[in-house]
């Protein structure tokens, strides 16, 4: 964790909440392709090192917007899979 080169830390938390959650490898694995596509069509990117502008001083998110997505969309997940619902 913090290296900026692979997959952003939110996203990576959020699978392995989906996973604990469901307990199911198919599920957690079709769970995360549809966190990712919205997480990469809404912020541009799903890597560390291209959301924050490193090499291209274009920033794409923050961190805490990262965290914020990546929860939302887990969130998502988890209502559909019957693993959470929100009061």
């Amino acid at each position: 964790m913090g290296n900026m080169e692979g997959t952003c830390d939110a996203l990576v938390g959020a699978g392995i909440v989906l996973g604990m959650a469901t307990k199911d490898r198919a599920k957690s694995r079709s769970g995360m392709r549809q966190i990712m596509m919205r997480f990469q069509e809404k912020n541009g990117a799903t890597q560390c090192k291209a959301l924050k502008g490193v090499g291209t001083n274009i920033v794409l998110h923050e961190c805490s917007g990262c965290v914020a997505d990546a929860a939302e969309f887990l969130e998502e997940q988890l209502n559909k899979q019957g693993c959470y619902s929100p009061k």
